[in-house]
C-alpha cells in the first residue's frame, strides 16, 4: 500500500491524514484486489487470444466459458452468447467476457480448493 509523502508526514506530526492521501490508499487497495481477482482470468483469456488483440472469437469465447464454468449447460452457454453478443458480431472483448462471466468468476474463487 502506497502512501504519499504528505500523508505519512501528517501522521507523524499527529495531524489527520489528508483526504487525497486517504483516497489514494483506498484506490490502490481496491485496484490490487481487482488485479488479484482477475489474475487467473487474464492468463486464461490471453491463452485464448492467440492474435493478442484483446478480442476473442466465438469459439474461443465458448472455450473460456467452459474453462471458467464447466458445469454450465449448452443452453446456458447459448444464452450467454446471445446476451453478450446480441448483434452476432462474433467478437468478445476482455471487458465483455469479464462482465458476462463475473458471477462465475466469483463462484470459482469461492469454491474450496482441492
Amino acid at each position: 500500500r502506497r502512501e504519499s509523502d504528505g500523508g505519512a508526514a501528517a501522521r507523524r506530526a499527529g495531524r489527520p491524514l489528508p483526504y487525497k492521501a486517504l483516497l489514494q490508499v483506498l484506490l490502490d487497495f481496491q485496484l490490487d484486489g481487482h488485479r488479484q481477482f482477475l489474475e487467473h482470468f487474464v492468463v486464461l483469456f490471453r491463452s485464448l487470444d492467440t492474435a493478442g488483440r484483446g478480442v476473442l472469437d466465438e469459439d474461443a469465447f465458448r472455450m473460456l466459458v467452459r474453462a471458467i464454468a464447466p458445469a454450465k449447460s449448452e443452453g446456458a452457454v447459448e444464452e450467454l452468447l446471445l446476451a453478450t453478443d446480441p448483434h452476432d458480431h462474433k467478437r468478445f472483448t476482455f471487458s465483455d467476457c469479464v462482465v458476462a462471466l463475473s458471477q462465475d468468476l466469483v463462484a470459482l474463487l469461492a469454491a474450496p480448493s482441492l
